[in-house]
């Protein structure tokens, strides 16, 4: 280990205390390696081949390691977050969104058909069986990018309602599982301002209520027709207090005002914007929760409704975080195109709940590694004569990665021959994965 690059090796070294034994972690390692030199499908002997180490006669081991190692991976998660927050600062914008893993085989217990949600369309649905995954993101602005960068660091997998886990118990929304996420981030750094982004399907008064126990803003989508409810005025009079006011529709023609707002794509776009105060009446238990609407037209026939839990946040704002939310859309797709995800083939329960989390934890150390690199050296800005690029992209940092590890057969060697002084860090995780049950 003392031979490999220190850029590299200062954002691994934390995380070989998830690990019961030290050689779990150096196997752990050279599988990073693997993984970011390799250029196809992210299987297991994949990686070891572009490591050159063909006569691997133990390559089982490598298998084990996903499938039967024991890995905290919870805290792990922590280590993670840990690196993240010296570039956010005490404020943190979480953005949340669900990922379909398109697998296929019988002995993949937690697949399920879903609605495609890049094949399909409002006139047009597609279906496919894959895996669901609830990734909760930390958005990260950094000075080689026009963009902000959504950094995985959580990831829980949605079974269905067949799964053998769901025998004895309910089946787990993605929402509720996405509850479960923010108790456990609230419980290590209770004095973080956070702040959650999410599309359309976490509008729910459940969600709403956990946030605000959590003192969490939560920006996302709501429906037009939900039911809005003006906020009664305080009045000394005898008799039950009025809890809700006359019922609220679409704001009056005169309280609309154009605004030229960053929209999509980096560009800026002139809409009609309207804001107001109300009372939501949702849910079963019709719980009221109080929130700040914003309604945008782009177009007279194109109207979307925003909603934000915190007041001290205007209507630019509240648009701005929201199209913000985009960026898990561009994650998803790098980490597809880039590394490798959806072509990793573990049949293993253990092994398909760590693979794709630790292909979207390798996103994040390759942005933070390559965030480095650019400090020190600076990143190559690859462009070409049909694709003029001015700023640094994922792949580009996975390109200054690659060159940093550089010759990987000397890599391999320094690592295969590596002891750790051993006292004092053997512990015992739990094996779990990121969210019990």
């Amino acid at each position: 280990m003392h031979h490999l690059p220190p850029s590299i090796v200062a954002f691994l070294i934390p995380f070989r205390i998830i690990f019961c034994l030290n050689k779990s972690f150096l196997k752990m390692f050279l599988l990073f390696t693997g993984s970011v030199a390799c250029r196809g499908g992210r299987t297991v002997c994949g990686c070891l081949r572009a490591l050159g180490m063909h006569g691997e006669t133990a390559f089982a081991n490598y298998h084990h390691l996903l499938s039967r190692s024991k890995i905290d991976m919870l805290h792990g998660v922590k280590i993670l977050i840990e690196m993240i927050l010296p570039l956010t600062g005490p404020s943190v914008i979480l953005v949340v969104d669900e990922h379909l893993e398109r697998r296929r085989g019988e002995k993949i217990k937690a697949k399920a058909t879903y609605r495609d949600p890049v094949a399909s369309s409002r006139s047009w649905l597609v279906k496919c069986t894959g895996l669901k995954w609830v990734i909760l993101a930390i958005l990260v602005t950094f000075p080689w990018s026009k963009r902000p960068f959504a950094l995985p660091v959580f990831c829980v997998l949605r079974t269905p309602e067949d799964h053998p886990r769901n025998a004895k118990r309910s089946m787990r929304s993605g929402t509720k599982l996405l509850c479960q996420m923010l108790m456990v981030i609230r419980r290590w750094f209770p004095n973080l301002t956070l702040t959650l982004l999410g599309d359309g399907d976490y509008a729910r008064a459940h969600l709403c209520v956990v946030c605000q126990r959590l003192s969490i803003g939560i920006v996302t989508r709501l429906r037009a027709d939900a039911r809005l409810h003006a906020i009664p005025c305080e009045t000394k009079r005898s008799g039950r207090r009025v809890r809700l006011g006359p019922r609220l529709t679409r704001p009056e023609p005169s309280s609309w005002q154009k605004m030229n707002i960053p929209w999509y794509g980096g560009q800026y776009k002139d809409v009609l914007v309207a804001s107001m105060d109300c009372l939501w009446k949702a849910g079963k238990e019709c719980a009221l929760i109080p929130l700040r609407t914003v309604w945008v037209q782009t177009r007279p026939e194109d109207e979307m409704v925003l909603m934000t839990t915190d007041f001290c946040m205007d209507s630019l704002k509240v648009i701005e975080r929201y199209i913000s939310r985009w960026n898990i859309e561009v994650t998803f797709r790098e980490a597809r195109e880039y590394l490798g995800v959806e072509t990793q083939r573990q049949w293993s329960d253990s092994a398909i709940e760590r693979t794709t989390p630790l292909l979207f934890v390798l996103y994040t150390l390759i942005t933070l590694i390559g965030n480095k690199i650019y400090g020190q050296k600076g990143i190559l800005v690859e462009s070409t004569a049909w694709y003029q690029k001015t700023h640094a992209t994922f792949s580009d940092l996975l390109e200054a990665v690659r060159l940093e590890l550089g010759n990987v057969d000397r890599i391999v060697n320094s690592v295969l021959s590596t002891e750790f002084e051993k006292p004092g860090w053997k512990n015992t995780p739990s094996g779990e994965p990121l969210v019990a049950g």
